[in-house]
């Protein structure tokens, strides 16, 4: 799935005690969650009855599948015991990810399908399930509950008839929540902010009306298709990311962006966003690399951020006096450093754009991956 340029890096004695600390920080990335997520599915298997079925049945529908766990469970009665465990699953995920102090709540109770809502409103007895850990590749079936704590093997890649409703966290909070604390990391570890055009339309505003007119020149994503990963049933939508990578212009260190894609639910559909993907101020040689990642559940953005900026200023120090070669080492350098794992569950690692140039018209241009494809063009952004 992968096409990366293989770099021979010769590393010496500080770079090698460097390279302990990034694999201290690449073992941290991946957290466990799942047996939190299991405990809940369990707990609330085992309290469901007609009443709470229908009353969650209430508030879901076509375009809402999902609800906040905790806020859910704070309007129904239901034993104090099921809230504290709630509680309790809600912040050691939260912790887990390092998302403690961004976000209130993360779990959510989703229904695994729109086709199964009827079911559900009609009284069919629902099963609780949650997402396993570890690639999905190996997964053997997914463990589901019933209200008697029975346990169900399901088929991981059949949809089941039967309405089942999965405890998961909220994919789209988790990953805004995950992005914005990347980027303060970033700044935090020395880099400059990522560009806001509201933010610079305003600071030329302040300069009077006789400021000279400035512009920004960017690359815009004018459309993206995602080939068909055929994922497992239960990890719902995805939530798409870019880590666009390249070198400083000011100095000799890495600059990384993350930027959200939180249009880009489903593969197989053609999406065009119009979005501002490369902010060309920031890159040396006019030049970046872009890599597309996927939400995962079980990713501790801290860590991740910081293994990533680690990676990049050892690939950089290693090639010595950058040159637009370190560039092509920066970009496939950083993912051949992602964890094996990320290449065997489509949750982790979508695809690579190396050396996408500053002046380029791309069109239906394949990743280096072959997994997703990509219409980029030019533009400059006029400011006054």
């Amino acid at each position: 799935m992968v096409l990366a340029l293989f770099v021979c890096l010769n590393v010496g004695t500080q770079a090698r005690a460097a390279d302990v600390s990034s694999a201290a920080l690449r073992n941290r990335i991946s957290v466990s969650l799942a047996a939190d997520k299991r405990e809940m599915a369990l707990t609330l298997a085992r309290q469901q009855d007609a009443t709470l079925q229908r009353e969650l049945a209430s508030r879901l529908s076509g375009e809402r599948l999902a609800v906040d766990l905790k806020q859910w469970l704070s309007t129904v009665p239901i034993q104090a015991s099921v809230t504290a465990a709630a509680e309790r699953a809600d912040l050691n995920i939260r912790r887990s990810k390092g998302l403690a102090g961004e976000v209130d709540s993360l779990l959510q109770v989703r229904l695994a399908s729109a086709s199964m809502l009827e079911a559900l409103r009609q009284g069919v007895e629902p099963l609780y399930a949650y997402e396993p850990d570890g690639d999905d590749a190996t997964w053997q079936f997914i463990e589901a509950f019933d209200r008697l704590g029975g346990v169900h093997h399901l088929d991981v890649h059949r949809m089941p008839e039967q309405p089942v409703l999965v405890v998961d966290i909220d994919a789209r909070k988790d990953l805004a929540a995950g992005i914005k604390l990347m980027r303060e990391r970033l700044v935090a570890l020395g880099q400059r902010p990522v560009p806001t055009l509201d933010a610079r339309a305003a600071a030329a505003a302040t300069q009077g009306a006789s400021a000279a007119a400035t512009s920004t020149p960017v690359t815009i994503l004018d459309r993206i298709y995602l080939n068909d990963d055929q994922e497992p049933w239960i990890s719902g939508a995805a939530e798409i990311y870019a880590v666009v990578n390249g070198v400083d212009p000011s100095r000799d260190a890495p600059a990384l962006d993350i930027v959200d894609m939180p249009y880009l639910d489903y593969s197989g559909t053609t999406y065009s966003p119009n979005q501002v993907l490369i902010f060309w101020d920031r890159y040396r040689w006019a030049a970046a690399n872009v890599i597309l990642m996927e939400h995962d559940d079980n990713t501790n953005y801290q860590d991740l951020v910081a293994y990533l900026f680690t990676v990049a200023s050892q690939i950089l120090t290693a090639v010595g006096q950058p040159g637009i070669s370190s560039l092509v080492a920066l970009g496939s350098g950083l993912v051949q450093q992602m964890p094996s794992n990320w290449f065997t569950n489509d949750d982790d690692y979508v695809d690579s754009f190396y050396t996408l140039e500053k002046n380029h018209t791309y069109t239906n241009y394949s990743g280096a991956g072959g997994n997703a494809i990509v219409s980029l063009r030019p533009y400059v952004i006029a400011e006054q």
